[in-house]
C-alpha cells in the first residue's frame, strides 16, 4: 500500500468541505484533479470513502480515515515546521556550564563573536565547579560543559581544550610577594591555607596535604578571593584567574612545582543529538585557540 500525503489532504479538504467544488477552489485545484485523488485512495484503501456521488455524506471507512488523517497531517505539518526552522536556524536556545575560571576570561570575546554571528540563538551561561559542570551535562540539565574533567565519562563527548599551571593567590602586600622567585612548598607552611575544592585529581602528595590541613573551604571562587584579599589566608586556583584580577588587591604567583595543573575540556551528549545552536556554538569553541 503506498498511500500518498497529498491523498490523504485532498481527502481531508473534500470531507470537511462536504463539497468537492469547494475542496477544490481551497486547494487550488481542479474538481477533475481532487476526485481523481480520492479514487487513488480509495483504490488503496480497498473501500468508499463516501456515501452516493455527491461526497456530502462519509462512509463507515471514510469516517475512520478522517479521524487518522486528520491526526496524521498535523504531525506531517508540525514536522515541516520543526525542519524548516532547524534548517534556517530561526531559532535556538544553548545552555552552558563552564567553571568560573573559563567564564570571567575566555568566554566573553567567545560569547561577543558568537552573538554576533548568531543573533537569534538565546543562550543560558552558568558557573559552577568541575564537579556540577559534569553532573549537568549527563542529567541534560546543560548542553555543553566547560571543566576539569575525568580521563572516561561514559556516553559523554569530549575534548581537551587547554591546560593550565595552579598558581599561589595572596593579598598584594603579602610576605610571599618579596621573595622574587616562585614559591614553594616550604613557603606555604605555617601559612592560613583556604582549599577552593580544584584540583581533586592531582596527585601530588604535597598539594593533598596542604588541602587536607586547610583551616577553611570555600567553593565558591567570587567569595574565596574576596577572603584572600581581606588577608585571611592564600589559596591555590589556575593561573588562567589572573587575568581578570590584575590591579587589584591580589597577587597571583607562580609555584616552583609544575606538575600542579588541570586540563580542561569540553563535554557534551553525543553530537549527533545535539540540535543546531548547541552544536554552532560547539563549533566556535573548537574553533578558538585557547592558551
Amino acid at each position: 500500500m503506498n498511500i500518498k500525503i497529498s491523498n490523504l489532504q485532498f481527502f481531508v479538504a473534500v470531507a470537511t468541505s462536504q463539497s468537492l467544488t469547494q475542496a477544490a477552489q481551497r486547494l487550488h485545484r481542479t474538481p477533475a484533479a481532487v476526485s481523481l485523488s480520492l479514487k487513488q485512495l480509495e483504490d488503496e484503501l480497498g473501500g468508499a470513502l463516501f456515501e452516493g456521488e455527491r461526497k456530502n455524506r462519509l462512509s463507515p471507512l471514510g469516517r475512520f480515515v478522517l479521524i487518522e488523517a486528520e491526526r496524521e497531517l498535523a504531525h506531517f505539518e508540525r514536522t515541516i515546521s520543526a525542519i524548516k526552522t532547524y534548517a534556517k536556524a530561526e531559532t535556538g536556545l544553548v545552555r552552558v556550564a563552564t567553571v568560573p575560571s573559563f567564564a570571567t576570561t575566555l568566554l566573553p570575546p567567545l560569547l561577543k563573536q558568537f552573538r554576533q554571528e548568531h543573533p537569534q540563538f538565546h543562550l543560558d551561561i552558568r558557573d559552577m565547579d568541575s564537579e556540577r559542570v559534569t553532573q549537568a551535562v549527563l542529567t541534560a540539565d546543560v548542553d555543553i560543559g566547560i571543566a576539569t574533567v575525568p580521563a572516561h565519562i561514559p556516553n559523554v563527548d569530549q575534548e581537551f581544550l587547554f591546560s593550565d599551571t595552579f598558581c599561589v593567590v595572596c593579598e598584594h602586600t603579602h610576605p610571599l610577594c618579596r621573595l622574587g622567585r616562585p614559591v614553594r612548598w616550604s613557603d606555604l607552611e605555617g601559612q592560613h591555607f583556604i582549599n577552593s575544592g580544584m584540583g581533586g585529581d592531582i596527585q601530588a602528595p604535597e598539594f593533598r596535604n596542604l588541602r587536607e590541613c586547610a583551616s577553611m573551604s570555600v567553593r565558591n571562587t567570587t567569595s574565596l578571593l574576596a577572603l584572600v584579599a581581606e588577608g585571611m589566608g592564600v589559596t591555590l586556583l589556575p593561573e588562567l584567574l589572573s587575568r581578570s584580577y590584575a590591579g587589584s588587591r591580589l597577587a597571583f604567583l607562580p609555584l616552583e612545582d609544575q606538575r600542579i595543573a588541570r586540563s580542561v575540556s569540553v563535554i557534551t551528549a553525543p553530537r549527533e543529538t545535539l540540535t543546531h545552536a548547541p552544536y554552532a556554538f560547539l563549533l566556535a569553541i573548537k574553533a578558538c585557540q585557547f592558551g
